[in-house]
């Protein structure tokens, strides 16, 4: 998916605070966010994987009275050099990376400082700006691991003759917020993928090939609506005659992207499923690929998506 440059999705997340070990005390996301703070301005909140070529760098922390802003920085050694061509004359050219860059793109995750509730005290609702390459598990995991680096600390364990060393561990998971029917009247779907996952797998005596999952894709006309409801009811049916667990569906919502939305076989009333809630977000100013400086204008756009969550769970 190419970026628009004044265009942005955002995507409604829950950011849980855990911990490992499990038996440790619990943090909290204001007891170790100096920590992260400074670890970001000495420039050292960066987590490399794939053999040191991929990097997931945190790059901007901006701290508020009730918002805490992160920009996220996504580079990748491996992937290939960007082109540009003329759309008149068809000409193109390609701009080569030098020794040590990486393909990069930026992301903005705004988190609200106050927790959900007493009871939930180590989840925040949060806005993650979604962008190919940071995904949320490559956020999960970039965070904890930089957490590990600047956050540690030590609890005392009954059976264990020395302290035990503990960190925090980042969960970052999206809000079922969008019911079904909601998202029927607003957009259309077109097909359908049945998926079977308990298969007879094996394809020779030796067991060398095995299968995986079948898949069987379903061609319909374009419907939205009570159309739509009664054609994905009408097929979950079908596939669950013939032993199929899931039934995707091709979704494009009215802002024209395309997505995939999965049903059980076997869950009743899916009108009222709840998917999670994308936003589209449109600036006046252009956004960088990858963003050097948290975006004024896109944060503020998703701090308003923030408000509105934190109202709807008040």
């Amino acid at each position: 998916m190419l970026l628009q440059e004044y265009q942005r999705f955002a995507l409604e997340c829950t950011l849980v605070v855990g911990k490992m070990p499990e038996d440790a005390p619990n943090f909290n996301l204001e007891k170790f966010l100096p920590k992260l703070v400074k670890f970001v301005n000495d420039n050292k909140a960066v987590h490399k994987t794939k053999d040191d070529t991929v990097s997931l760098r945190l790059s901007k922390v901006e701290t508020e009275e009730k918002y805490i802003s992160l920009l996220f920085q996504y580079a990748d050694k491996n992937a290939a050099d960007p082109s540009f061509s003329h759309t008149e004359t068809g000409k193109t050219r390609t701009v080569y990376k030098e020794a040590g860059e990486g393909i990069s793109v930026s992301a903005h995750l705004i988190i609200n400082r106050k927790p959900t509730g007493e009871l939930f005290n180590t989840y925040h609702d949060a806005v993650l700006e979604e962008v190919p390459g940071i995904s949320r598990s490559v956020i999960e995991a970039g965070l904890t691991h930089i957490l590990s680096e600047c956050a540690v600390e030590e609890f005392e364990r009954e059976d264990a003759k020395k302290p035990i060393k503990c960190r925090p561990k980042i969960s970052l998971r999206h809000n079922g917020s969008a019911k079904l029917n909601d998202l029927l009247k607003n957009g259309t779907i077109n097909g359908f993928v049945a998926v079977k996952t308990r298969v007879d797998n094996s394809l020779d005596e030796e067991g060398e090939l095995k299968v995986a999952d079948e898949r069987l894709v379903l061609k319909v006309k374009r419907s939205r609506g009570e159309k739509a409801l009664a054609l994905i009811n009408k097929a979950k049916d079908k596939i669950k005659d013939r032993q199929y667990s899931k039934l995707q569906i091709r979704y494009k919502g009215d802002n024209k992207r395309s997505s995939t939305l999965d049903v059980g076989v076997r869950e009743e009333n899916i009108a009222e499923k709840m998917f999670a809630k994308s936003s589209q977000i449109d600036v006046d100013e252009p956004i960088a690929q990858c963003q050097e400086i948290i975006h004024t204008k896109l944060k503020s756009k998703m701090v308003l998506i923030l408000n509105r969550m934190i109202e709807e769970n008040d």
